[in-house]
């Protein structure tokens, strides 16, 4: 998928912000009214690359039951793997539970902090990237159209 414009890791964290405080809601993304991490990911993209189908059948405690890469290979239909240590901001992180597959997604909005939807946060937030969340790290993207001149892969803490 090719976007219609150019845009900047800045835009992507900025857009990614403005559904801070939605609701967590299940398989849903609607800015403002609710949703999943994944429903967070495909707001921020349509705002930038194109609309979205997303037809990942999931339910709430699939993390528990995966061991396939349901959401790798999701994502990576629509995004550009990138290395984990070469992720920064505006890109995604894709995380696992204990030994599972893939099973959570965020954005990186500074050197230390992830904006996802989250249930036991119950909305979308912005938190800090802990060792715990270092840890169950297992894959990162870019959106297709990032603009590579603006490719620092930090930001200071807001």
């Amino acid at each position: 998928m090719i976007p219609q414009q150019q845009f900047s890791r800045i835009d992507i964290v900025t857009e990614a912000r403005t559904w801070l405080g939605t609701p967590y809601h299940h398989q849903a993304a609607l800015k403002g009214v609710g949703c999943d991490c994944i429903g967070l990911l495909r707001g921020v993209y349509e705002a930038f690359v194109a609309p979205l189908k997303v037809d990942i059948n999931y339910s709430p405690h699939w993390h528990f039951h995966r061991t396939k890469e349901v959401l790798y290979s999701h994502v990576r239909q629509y995004a550009e793997e990138i290395p984990l240590e070469s992720a920064g901001l505006g890109n995604v992180l894709l995380f696992g539970f204990g030994t599972g597959s893939a099973a959570h997604a965020g954005i990186i909005a500074t050197v230390d902090t992830i904006i996802h939807a989250y249930a036991e946060i119950g909305k979308v937030a912005e938190t800090r990237l802990s060792e715990k969340w270092i840890n169950r790290r297992r894959a990162a993207f870019q959106f297709p159209g990032l603009d590579q001149s603006s490719s620092s892969s930090s930001s200071s803490s807001s």
